[in-house]
């Protein structure tokens, strides 16, 4: 079966090692550092958890196993291969810190009869419907597996770390990614005196282009001015939907100092016309 070779002991229940092309790994299993010291080998068969990530994450996340008990980590694995399972994408593996610490940090804060609502719960389950989902049956496992009584805010507050791990985007970028998607829909239902079916087709593009378009801006990447021609095709097409972009793009500029490129504009004015159309 084979050892591993103990290179540095984070607690009783694990330990660094190396795998078979020299890249640090962390193992774990209860009791399995429990009276040794660097140098000892251990059987493979003793591991219960074996994590491997990238040098960048890997001693972030050595030092957080260092610090909590080990069912946190073995839970948040069990989480992030459900989520992964359910969202059908790829995740950072940067999420293996991020969930195991929020966890172990709102257990602590609930132990201590702390518990912080989630203003922005609704526009959460609203915009990331599918991570709200998955949100929810985490704090599930949670619940059962800590007897913690979360509440769905802290279902709110996990999905946006599975939609970190789906774009990149740092979680307080997340919060204001989500508050520009909401200002984005308030507009247009403002300007349109209208609510938005939010079973239709049409809303699910013009909602996954906002979600897409908030998250350009907020990482700097947004389309430039290459669209002069057919932006003024889709001006003549769709005057008022125009004049919703325009409204939108006057509040992007006055709340974040961003210049919407002539491309953003096109796109945006034919969503807004697609959703609003009778």
């Amino acid at each position: 079966m084979g050892n591993y070779i103990i290179r540095r002991i984070l607690n009783n229940n694990a330990f660094v090692s190396t795998n078979a092309n020299g890249q640090e790994i962390v193992v774990m299993g209860k009791g399995i550092a429990f009276q040794k010291k660097a140098g000892d080998r251990v059987p493979h068969a003793r591991a219960e958890q074996v994590f491997q990530l990238s040098q960048e994450n890997t001693s972030r996340f050595q030092e957080l196993v260092a610090r909590i008990p080990m069912n946190y980590a073995v839970l948040s694995e069990k989480i992030i291969q459900m989520a992964s399972e359910r969202l059908g994408k790829p995740l950072d593996e940067n999420i293996y810190i991020t969930i195991t610490d929020h966890i172990y940090s709102a257990v602590q804060r609930y132990q201590n009869g702390l518990v912080i609502r989630n203003t922005m719960r609704w526009e959460i389950q609203r915009y990331y419907p599918d991570e709200y989902a998955v949100g929810l049956q985490a704090a599930q496992m949670i619940r059962e597996a800590l007897s913690v009584p979360f509440a769905e805010d802290e279902a709110a507050f996990m999905a946006l770390h599975f939609v970190n791990a789906q774009t990149g985007i740092e979680i307080g970028q997340m919060y204001e990614v989500t508050e520009l998607i909401h200002a984005i829909c308030d507009i247009v239902h403002r300007h349109f005196a209208m609510d938005f079916d939010i079973t239709s087709l049409a809303y699910c593009r013009f909602l996954t282009h906002v979600k897409f378009f908030a998250q350009r801006l907020m990482l700097g990447t947004y389309y430039g001015d290459d669209d002069s021609e057919l932006l003024l095709a889709v001006r003549s097409k769709y005057p008022e939907a125009y004049a919703c972009t325009q409204e939108i793009a006057a509040y992007i500029a006055s709340t974040r100092g961003q210049h919407l490129g002539e491309e953003e504009e096109l796109y945006l004015t034919v969503h807004i016309a697609r959703v609003t159309k009778p």
